[in-house]
């Protein structure tokens, strides 16, 4: 069952759901707050525009109506009764400069937003999905992202859970977050909650990509090309598959020892082994010769296209010297996730790891970040320890544990 919010909007960037309207900063909207895979989802209309519900409701059930001016309250009063004028919806021109983008200021901004503005949603969205971009929204927020990598470049995918696509934040033009990803293997939203500022963001950016210019290298295969950058061999670690290995198993004894060769290689197959056979099994399917025979070797070839080597990436802190705290926590609540299904432990360590990139001190004690006079939100007495740990020897105990389940696969 959903539920109704109302209040003044944080910023200029939200828009109605139902006309696409421009919410402005300030002005009185109404949310329809909705469960999807345990996360809270938001929609924002103008008063006149939200769906009517199923049951008649009271003015008092609008969560924020008692701390609305009195004039606004009487407008969620109409919709209640029924009434409350529609809002029209505004024509976005390419003449029509806006001066509260983040960018307004940057030169060169007036002829960015004139080139996307005139450009058709479709197009717009086919420049976004060449620079790995997040695509939903209005067409207003379409245009002045493509402005914005325009002027500074494409985002990166978050760097924290890999695959999410970063957005600004509405409440705060300077911040980019991350509200996590569909994850397509087990069905469900994966939560994330990565938040960082654009400034930290600037260095990490991509080259901004014409569509024609084909698709730019997501996740993996952008942390796989870093690494050749930095002196590692194109394709390292990957080993020659022998087909002498494969003479007189069946099907299924073939995709075990695919699924055998990928775990050794650190392919991102499906810990669950069931899942993983599958996989393999129907990479054999797909490999078959011109006499219905499979042939392994192009079928592993598949699995590593599909399923490529995860390469733990140092994470960007705004103190370097935070870097390995942050990327050994991060790789622990990848493996939590990956080992033990535990969302919650996963999602609690990275919003952790999220405040710990954007400190700009060096981390000296952990014990420091949950006292009161130094105390940082977001961390635990848990995550402080862990801290303390990589302090001292360079890691922690819980992480060495994952890392020794996880070559027992």
């Amino acid at each position: 069952m959903s539920k109704r919010v109302c209040g003044y909007a944080k910023s200029n960037r939200s828009a109605c759901k139902k006309c696409k309207g421009k919410l402005d900063k300030g002005v009185l909207r109404v949310g329809v707050v909705t469960m999807k895979d345990e996360v809270e989802m938001t929609s924002w209309y103008h008063p006149g525009c939200a769906p009517k519900p199923k049951n008649p409701l009271e003015p008092g059930d609008y969560e924020g109506y008692a701390d609305l001016e009195d004039a606004d309250k009487e407008a969620i009063d109409e919709v209640c009764a029924g009434g409350a004028p529609k809002a029209k919806k505004p024509r976005l021109a390419g003449d029509t400069i806006p001066t509260d983008d983040p960018n307004s200021s940057e030169s060169g901004f007036a002829e960015a937003w004139a080139l996307y503005a005139n450009m058709p949603i479709p197009t717009l969205k086919e420049f976004l999905d060449a620079n790995v971009q997040a695509k939903t929204g209005t067409k207003a927020e379409l245009v002045a992202a493509c402005v914005d990598g325009h002027l500074h470049g494409a985002l990166p995918v978050c760097p924290m859970c890999e695959k999410g696509r970063l957005k600004r934040a509405e409440d705060d033009a300077s911040s980019f977050g991350c509200k996590g990803y569909f994850d397509d293997t087990v069905k469900v939203w994966m939560q994330c909650g990565y938040k960082t500022t654009a400034d930290l963001l600037q260095s990490q950016r991509h080259p901004w990509r014409e569509p024609a210019q084909g698709k730019r290298a997501d996740g993996a295969a952008e942390a796989e090309a870093e690494g050749e950058a930095k002196g590692g061999a194109k394709g390292a670690g990957k080993a020659a598959i022998d087909p002498a290995e494969f003479e007189g198993l069946d099907r299924r004894a073939m995709a075990a020892r695919l699924v055998e060769l990928a775990r050794a290689e650190e392919l991102s197959l499906a810990q669950d082994e069931s899942s993983a056979l599958i996989a393999a099994g129907t990479a054999l399917g797909a490999s078959m010769d011109d006499d219905g025979n499979p042939v392994p070797a192009k079928a592993f070839e598949e699995l590593r296209a599909k399923f490529p080597r995860k390469v733990q990436k140092e994470l960007k802190c705004r103190h370097e010297k935070n870097a390995t705290i942050c990327t050994l926590l991060k790789e622990y609540a990848d493996l939590v996730t990956e080992l033990e299904d535990n969302k919650y432990a996963a999602s609690s360590t990275r919003k952790s790891v999220s405040a710990l990139m954007n400190l700009d001190y060096e981390i000296t004690e952990g014990k420091k970040l949950i006292a009161k006079a130094t105390k940082v939100e977001g961390i635990g007495k848990s995550t402080a320890e862990k801290i303390d740990e990589i302090l001292a020897t360079g890691t922690f105990a819980k992480l060495e544990e994952l890392r020794s389940k996880a070559t027992q696969r």
